[in-house]
């Protein structure tokens, strides 16, 4: 066994060179790693604070946005409603001006057709009258004929 050494002490000698400068390497840097690790966890500790803040002004940006959203759509509403009674008021006085002309139309076409009647039966009356006085007339004239002829 001794001679396999010896053969071989160039590659042992080599082999545990490696092996003690990984150890030390390691043993050394193993403090280095150490505080690489904490100021990682530090960074990471860091970000997800970012994260939860992010994530809370996000929110908070949503519940502004549906406010927003809502206070918007009470606006829209009442606008909404506010032309919708504008409007119907406006249709409202179009109709009542509406009825009132066509009420004033045919009250006076309802005056006129009286005034024509009245007219109408008025000259009938004359002539009425006209026709009685000729008969009263032609009455007065046998009256007295027939008084002649009795005498």
């Amino acid at each position: 066994m001794i001679e396999i050494f010896q053969n071989n002490s160039d590659n042992i000698f080599t082999l545990l060179g490696v092996l003690l400068s990984g150890f030390v390497g390691w043993f050394f840097s193993r403090e280095n790693t150490k505080s690489e690790i904490k100021k990682k966890d530090a960074e990471i500790g860091q970000m997800e604070a970012e994260v939860t803040k992010i994530k809370a002004d996000s929110s908070q940006r949503i519940m502004d946005q549906y406010q927003e959203a809502l206070d918007d759509l009470k606006i829209r509403y009442e606008d909404r409603y506010d032309y919708l009674r504008k409007e119907f008021e406006r249709r409202h006085e179009d109709v009542k001006l509406d009825y009132d002309r066509k009420y004033k139309a045919a009250q006076e076409n309802f005056e006129m057709q009286i005034k024509t009647i009245r007219q109408e039966k008025d000259t009938e009356i004359e002539a009425l009258k006209k026709t009685l006085e000729n008969l009263s007339r032609k009455l007065d004239y046998w009256k007295k004929k027939y008084k002649e002829l009795e005498k």
